[in-house]
Parts: C-alpha cells; sequence; structure tokens
C-alpha cells in the first residue's frame, strides 16, 4: 500500500535547530514533532494503509533541488513511522514491527514523500 506526505517534510537540520531554540526547551520540536506525526498518520489511514504487525517499508524521496543531504531529509522517517503507530495502523515501530527500509532521492516539482508498506504480517 502506497500513500503520499505533501512536504518537504522537515530533515535533521530542521528538527536540530527547533531542539535547540528557546533555550533548548524543546518546545519547538515537540510541536514540529506533533504536527507531523499526526500529519503521516492521518494521510496513512485517509489513503486506507491497512493495520499491520510486521512491515517494510520504502521511501521516495522528493526534493525542488539538491541542496538537502539525502540522510538530512530521510531523517523525517521518524515522523512517518510514528504517524503510522499513532494512527493505529502499526503496533510499534521497533525491531518486532519493523523489517527494514529503504529510501530513494530525487528531484521533483511536487516535494514530499512517497511510503510504500509492504505488509509481512
Amino acid at each position: 500500500m502506497t500513500f503520499w506526505i505533501p512536504g518537504p517534510l522537515p530533515g535533521l537540520n530542521e528538527m536540530i535547530a527547533a531542539a535547540k531554540s528557546g533555550r533548548g526547551a524543546g518546545n519547538a520540536y515537540s510541536r514540529q514533532k506533533r504536527v507531523w506525526t499526526e500529519t503521516c498518520g492521518l494521510l496513512a489511514k485517509a489513503s486506507k494503509v491497512p493495520p499491520a504487525t510486521r512491515v517494510q517499508i520504502s521511501f521516495e524521496w522528493i526534493e525542488s533541488n539538491q541542496r538537502r543531504d539525502p540522510d538530512n531529509i530521510a531523517a523525517a522517517r521518524k515522523f512517518v513511522l510514528d504517524g503510522l503507530v499513532q494512527a493505529g495502523l502499526l503496533p510499534n515501530d521497533g525491531w518486532g514491527e519493523i523489517a527494514g527500509f529503504s529510501d530513494s532521492f530525487r528531484v521533483g516539482a511536487q516535494p514530499g514523500v512517497r511510503v510504500t508498506v509492504l505488509k509481512l504480517a
């Protein structure tokens, strides 16, 4: 099952900056994580991703240019996985539930990420 999350999603640099803001209180990061986690979960549910207990996930990251490094971009997997758990589509996002994931990257007119969830159990 595949679903689309319009972006760009925050990268690691934006997450770190949010965590450091407000004298390290992390309030901006907490807000950022809450908003993106909820968004990812709602989009997965709206796309009728079926619940599963174990999955393999592919991420196709689409950026408007090549300014951000792939490892910076892919840090947003955290929001997607936590969103799947929050939406009740996965019981957890640990070793028992995530068999693995893969990432691919390309430049396109509409930034975001195409997430493909392969149900293993």
